[in-house]
């Protein structure tokens, strides 16, 4: 063992840092892989009276597995080993029962319930505990391994702040060696180390009594960790306090942006703020936790108004803003942009008027109403679905289809796959191949196509359309249409598809797809149909 080590460098370096690192401090460690180097960190609540003279010494005052549990001595009388002003903070717990034994540490009920922690646990050894934030977003507050337990400072700090106690962090370190004490220049030692946040004794001599030949290096002590007396607002629960962020509503004279909070405050009513169609990206893609319509991005967290009826840009009024969480404003002024033309027709007649407005205009968010509407009627006059019924895991598929809001590959694809997966690959092929135009080995389309024909309707532009949005399939699939396939090939050239027109071939084929839902509910939603043989 180098003289280093055997000073335990390293364990002061942790003291003097207050066992924290990263945001982390640890507060539990039980070390002790042979007998020559042993530690042991345990911790405990002070109170503010008891403070001043708790830091005058080095005695713990609480004990690793006697922290203030319950008993009853011989007297009868009920009570606990807690010491006045020493509050337990951890509970060593152990259990030898018929066929086994366990042991692990728990932590105060009390800080658990105040921040309202989540556990996630493999075992009670190994344990997470989470802070679940006002967007339902998890946070690390606990991390219990089975001889570590680590807690993230900044909750520790709150919780010490709001109830205007102290932390103290015990420890007890010692490493034993062979090696002569002069040769290394290592004086035996008996000697206390104080600061403001710390006391400990670091105790170095030779164990002649105990092992012959071996010399003991050790520390024992506790590190105080402070309240903030200044803490005077943003607790997790101090919602007087809460922030808002400033948005673009318009310019001054000197054509500079002018930036008004979000704050709900007379005069702001109907000041309109303006965002980047990007900014519901982070929606969409979380379909399981978001739904975007025409008028509102919801959540179990928040429901926002929005004026999703717009191409190019999503007009907000800016007091809206102000019910999200901070965390969530913060995602929405990254979009922002400078003032536009003001707001839809529809959110118009449904937000100001208070008129029913019967569908939202955005090509993907009609298509959807529509689509809805057809099926929905389809089903009340004939008995059936025109589009068979996405299976719960596939429910997603239509709730996050939207238009693209960049000319990006990628997003493109997954777009319009999901697209011909709601329209093509849900048509309803056991109802249309009732007819005695359908043969064996007739797919999708050509089932759609006689089943019309059967009903002496017959619309090639429509069927067309779909065959070639199911030519593109090959290409979607892979995002990259470099190696496509000749059917691909003809596919790309009809939509007019290029690298710099996602948007603009997605919308029209949202437009199509609506002309496609128009035709067939005019042509066959108003008249009776034939099916069977």
């Amino acid at each position: 063992m180098d003289k280093k080590t055997f000073l335990l460098v390293d364990r002061i370096k942790q003291i003097e840092s207050s066992f924290i690192k990263d945001g982390w401090a640890t507060i539990y460690e039980s070390y002790n892989p042979d007998n020559n180097d042993q530690a042991l960190i345990y911790c405990c609540i002070v109170d503010s009276r008891r403070i001043k003279t708790y830091k005058l010494d080095r005695d713990w005052v609480i004990q690793n597995g006697s922290e203030g549990k319950p008993t009853i001595w011989g007297n009868g009388k009920y009570q606990t080993n807690a010491k006045k002003g020493i509050e337990p903070f951890l509970f060593s717990k152990h259990f030898n029962f018929s066929g086994g034994h366990e042991s692990y540490v728990d932590i105060s009920e009390e800080f658990v319930l105040y921040f309202k922690l989540y556990e996630s646990s493999g075992n009670k050894q190994n344990r997470k505990f989470y802070f679940i934030d006002e967007v339902g977003d998890l946070e690390e507050v606990i991390i219990i391994e089975p001889k570590r337990i680590r807690i993230k400072v900044k909750y520790l700090k709150e919780y010490l702040s709001v109830r205007k106690v102290y932390f103290s962090i015990c420890f007890d370190f010692m490493r034993l060696d062979k090696n002569n004490l002069a040769e290394m220049s290592i004086e035996p030692m008996d000697k206390d180390f104080q600061a403001d946040n710390y006391f400990y004794n670091h105790f170095i001599s030779n164990l002649v009594f105990f092992e012959t030949g071996k010399n003991q290096s050790s520390i024992h002590g506790k590190v105080i960790i402070n309240p903030d007396k200044n803490k005077t607002k943003g607790y997790h629960f101090d919602y007087k306090n809460q922030e808002y962020a400033k948005f673009i509503t318009g310019y001054d004279n000197d054509g500079n942006e002018i930036l008004q909070d979000c704050k709900k405050e007379d005069g702001k009513h109907f000041v309109l703020t303006y965002f980047k169609k990007e900014v519901l990206d982070k929606y969409y893609n979380d379909p399981a936790k978001y739904k975007v319509d025409g008028w509102s991005v919801r959540s179990n967290y928040f429901s926002l108004k929005i004026d999703n009826n717009v191409d190019g840009y999503v007009p907000v009024f800016l007091i809206e803003l102000g019910i999200l969480p901070y965390k969530e404003q913060l995602h929405w002024k990254q979009y922002n942009i400078p003032p536009q033309g003001g707001i839809s027709s529809t959110y118009y007649k449904t937000m100001i008027e208070g008129s029913w407005v019967e569908h939202p205009e955005t090509p993907d968010l009609f298509f959807k109403h529509k689509y809805e509407q057809f099926n929905s009627n389809w089903e009340k006059k004939f008995g059936w679905k025109f589009y068979k019924p996405l299976t719960k895991e596939d429910e997603h598929i239509f709730t996050s289809l939207h238009l693209p809001t960049t000319n990006n590959v990628k997003t493109f694809c997954e777009q319009m796959l999901s697209l011909t997966k709601i329209t093509i690959d849900r048509l309803n092929e056991k109802e249309f191949e009732k007819n005695p135009l359908a043969k064996k080995g007739d797919k999708g389309i050509t089932k759609l196509e006689k089943f019309l024909k059967f009903n002496d309707i017959i619309i090639p532009d429509m069927i067309a359309f779909l065959r070639t949005l199911w030519d593109l399939r090959s290409g979607l699939l892979s995002h990259s249409f470099s190696n496509a396939n000749k059917a691909c090939k003809q596919a790309i050239k009809y939509f007019g598809l290029r690298d710099d027109n996602y948007v603009e071939v997605a919308t029209d084929i949202f437009v199509k797809s609506i002309y496609t839902l128009n035709t067939l509910e005019n042509r066959l939603l108003k008249q009776e149909i034939r099916t069977a043989n």
